[in-house]
């Protein structure tokens, strides 16, 4: 038999502890009504909703920054958190691992790069049949990915959700897709000449962002001449990455994510 003043005592945390359970924060229903608060940006699930290939520009790291360089790695970053905060869908980013060395062999480096790319998104798209694809490559990886846009297998034209080229050499500003550039103007085309048009099929999927002082994809530079301080480090600042991801969800937006 217990006193009246341990019966009050144990009364009153019995009391407390329904309280706590009926309304705190911290309770299993509040957690699971908010998952995308702890889901990673990008994530290593093979078949995400969304796919994307991304190529990283001459003599970039193939180890550092997923082995997509510093520009793509944070621009797919920023698109996923604007996906994630309206969608909760799942991103995963894989590097296409080419040759990037520049030089002399560079015209055969994008064709390689792009045959591969091609490739793996033919082999993702077989073992994925529910995922998109996305395609995003920086200068060389840019013209890269715009091989590749030129020969999208028709039967995967309407799975692909985003063609971005940022920095293309072989920009083509009366090229019918989506063009970007920062605030600014960029009338050129790219330094080594306007490239061919992106296909009808996957059109209303690319889009190609230029820096105004970027003179790789705003041709105002010569070929052998060292790239410049903007086209160097212009997209990877975090304003930059922010900008393009804007842009880069416009597009998944308007293909169905």
């Amino acid at each position: 038999m217990i006193g009246r003043r341990t019966a009050s005592v144990l009364a009153l945390l019995l009391a407390l502890g329904a309280c706590g359970s009926a309304s705190g924060s911290d309770s299993p229903t509040h957690h699971a009504a908010s998952p995308a608060r702890h889901q990673p940006l990008l994530v290593d699930k093979k078949c995400a909703d969304l796919i994307v290939f991304g190529a990283r520009g001459s003599t970039q790291s193939a180890k550092l920054n997923h082995g997509v360089g510093a520009e793509v790695r944070l621009s797919v970053e920023a698109t996923a958190r604007r996906l994630h905060q309206r969608s909760n869908a799942t991103v995963r980013l894989e590097a296409v691992r080419y040759d990037a060395s520049g030089g002399a062999a560079y015209v055969s480096q994008v064709g390689a790069g792009a045959q591969l790319m091609q490739q793996l998104l033919e082999a993702e798209a077989r073992d994925c049949p529910h995922s998109r694809f996305g395609l995003i490559g920086f200068s060389e990886g840019a013209q890269v990915t715009h091989a590749t846009a030129l020969d999208v297998p028709h039967a995967l034209a309407g799975r692909i959700a985003m063609i971005a080229m940022i920095a293309d050499p072989r920009r083509n500003p009366t090229d019918a897709i989506a063009h970007w550039s920062y605030g600014g103007s960029a009338p050129r085309p790219g330094r080594d000449g306007a490239g061919t048009p992106i296909d009808p099929d996957v059109r209303a999927a690319a889009i190609s962002l230029c820096a105004p002082g970027d003179e790789i994809c705003n041709g105002r530079g010569s070929p052998g001449v060292a790239p410049s301080a903007t086209h160097r480090h212009f997209y990877e600042k975090p304003s930059s990455a922010r900008s393009t991801a804007k842009q880069l969800d416009k597009i998944l937006r308007a293909n169905g994510l």
